[in-house]
């Protein structure tokens, strides 16, 4: 049977539930509010003044009554304000009669709902994909949302919360057909924004958590598209009890414990952290083609393209405090994935920049000596850069991955490999036939590569150690190449290039420099056959990749 009163009481109890968007066919809903929401730097559209012209009172408890009667929520008094045009509760209180909890509004603004609307979608005679949209309202605006009730570990709170232009289709949706899609082709929302969220988070085990959300905005939810989601000034913190760091100790075993009683304890689980993100922006996530073929109830084909688009996201001025001192600092963070094909994205482009990290935020309090090794290997104030892409070629199989970090002065990591054998056909074919690991039984392994370049990373090691284990970093750095190729002279037996590997490596470690490890077969390796060698004669896994090991000074 559709869904139709129940669906429209959900509407009216939209104080609990959000959801939002903008876009879609010709029934979707469009604001001014919305359209200006996109932007980071515009304020919020609650902020904006707002007020309907030629509206009529509304019929609080006739809206009302479309809900079941044990969720109907209660209020001190309704009026109709003639300088807003809208119908204004307050002390608006839903209470769940499972538990008794629930949630009261200090005060409702109602703009332009309309009755009428309702009674359309709830008299069609069926909930149909393409049915027209009802406008149910222009605006809603919430303020003072907080919970009832305790006992929850966590408490969430909401200054304000506005749901802009809501319209849904007639008939609502068929709840008899497990489809999401046939729900969210059900409604349409201008969009929903959110002013001062505090979350308050404790569990018996974990951290306590906090978070505060300044200004959240969803903009542009329509037919599987969210045209935008920004978040402004968001900030948390976490705090590690007693608690947290006996479980996690337990959790790490013997050896954990070890580190977790070092000097080392706050790189795993620092005692408090902070961290806040001026702003993020999410632009152009889509579903519409995905929706497409699950509205009429399809599996779309393996080579259908763009079925996911995951649009663009950018963080500006991430700040990360450790024990209350800066550890890290971006000032913009990108990533894209605009393309795909079936369900995978087929090109991903990710950036950081002005990137600074102060690895003395780590260093536990009366932690001297490390303190002093951290600073005297320039840790204090790394700048650096980083990136990532990800290329796939689903028609003819190949793909690559390549990054890049580059921490100047401390060290520069550039890694990639290429793969192959990864048509989308075959891959369709094999995961008809029942094969769960698709990608590792037909996939082809085409190259790798990986360059470290050392600045100061070496030395920060030994040092280190030699604080763990007794004596001076030099003295460590000394032995080691010597203790590398006397490890490795058994597998150097086993096959002369071996000796190759620990020569370089050992060199690396003595002299630093820059240490490069790559494969590059003549032609793609299946990767059932190196899973094979390396059961069945993982000596022979050099020749069979080609793989070179070189340090250079």
């Amino acid at each position: 049977m559709p869904m139709k009163s129940v669906f429209l009481a959900g509407v009216a109890a939209l104080a609990l539930v959000g959801c939002g968007g903008e876009g879609g066919d010709a029934g979707a809903s469009t604001s001014r509010a919305a359209s200006k929401a996109a932007s980071p730097k515009a304020a919020s559209p609650i902020d904006a003044k707002f007020s309907l012209k030629d509206a009529a009172p509304l019929d609080v408890d006739a809206l009302f009554a479309l809900m079941p009667g044990a969720s109907r929520p209660t209020y001190a008094s309704a009026d109709f304000d003639d300088k807003l045009g809208a119908t204004v509760l307050t002390d608006l209180q839903f209470t769940d009669p499972s538990d008794g909890g629930g949630v009261t509004i200090d005060r409702v603004e109602l703009f332009g709902v309309d009755p009428d609307a309702m009674s359309r979608v709830n008299a069609a005679t069926d909930a149909s994909v393409d049915a027209p949209f009802e406008t149910i309202f222009e605006k809603v605006r919430l303020y003072g949302v907080q919970p009832n009730g305790e006992g929850d570990d966590a408490i969430i709170n909401f200054g304000a919360v506005e749901i802009d232009k809501l319209q849904l289709r007639q008939g609502g949706y068929d709840d008899t057909q497990d489809n999401p899609a046939l729900l969210f082709n059900a409604f349409d929302l201008g969009g929903l924004y959110f002013k001062d969220i505090s979350v308050d988070a404790t569990e018996e085990e974990g951290p306590k958590v906090q978070a505060a959300l300044p200004d959240v905005r969803i903009v542009g939810v329509s037919g599987g598209k969210v045209g935008a989601i920004v978040i402004n000034d968001m900030n948390y913190e976490i705090v590690q009890t007693e608690a947290t760091m006996q479980a996690m100790t337990g959790l790490l075993g013997e050896q954990g414990a070890l580190l977790m009683n070092s000097p080392l304890r706050s790189f795993i689980a620092p005692g408090n952290q902070k961290a806040s993100v001026k702003s993020f922006v999410w632009n152009g996530f889509d579903l519409s083609g995905l929706m497409a073929f699950s509205l009429k109830g399809e599996e779309p084909p393996y080579t259908a393209k763009n079925l996911v688009r995951l649009g663009s996201m950018e963080l500006r001025d991430v700040e990360t405090y450790i024990n209350g001192e800066l550890a890290y600092k971006t000032e913009k963070s990108t990533v894209t994935a605009t393309e795909s094909t079936w369900l995978i994205p087929t090109k991903v482009r990710a950036k950081s920049e002005g990137d600074t990290y102060n690895f003395t935020a780590y260093v536990p309090e009366g932690e001297e000596e490390l303190l002093q090794i951290v600073k005297d290997n320039g840790l204090d104030k790394i700048k650096g850069s980083s990136d990532m892409s990800w290329d796939w070629d689903s028609a003819k199989g190949g793909a690559a991955f390549k990054t890049n970090m580059d921490m100047s002065g401390f060290a520069n990591l550039a890694m990639g490999f290429d793969l192959d054998g990864l048509e989308i056909e075959k891959l369709a074919e094999a995961i008809g036939e029942g094969d769960e690991a698709a990608v590792a039984s037909i996939g082809q392994f085409n190259g790798f590569n990986l360059t470290l370049k050392d600045g100061k990373l070496l030395d920060t090691i030994f040092d280190i150690a030699a604080l763990q284990m007794g004596g001076t970093g030099d003295d460590l750095r000394q032995s080691a190449p010597a203790m590398v190729r006397l490890s490795g002279a058994q597998a150097a037996a086993l096959n002369p290039r071996i000796q190759g590997y620990v020569d370089a490596f050992a060199a690396f470690l003595s002299d630093g420099g820059t240490l490069e490890i790559s494969a590059n077969p003549d032609q793609a390796v299946p990767f059932a056959d190196i899973a094979a060698a390396g059961e069945t004669g993982p000596q022979t896994l050099p020749d069979v990749l080609d793989l070179t090991v070189t340090h250079k000074k």
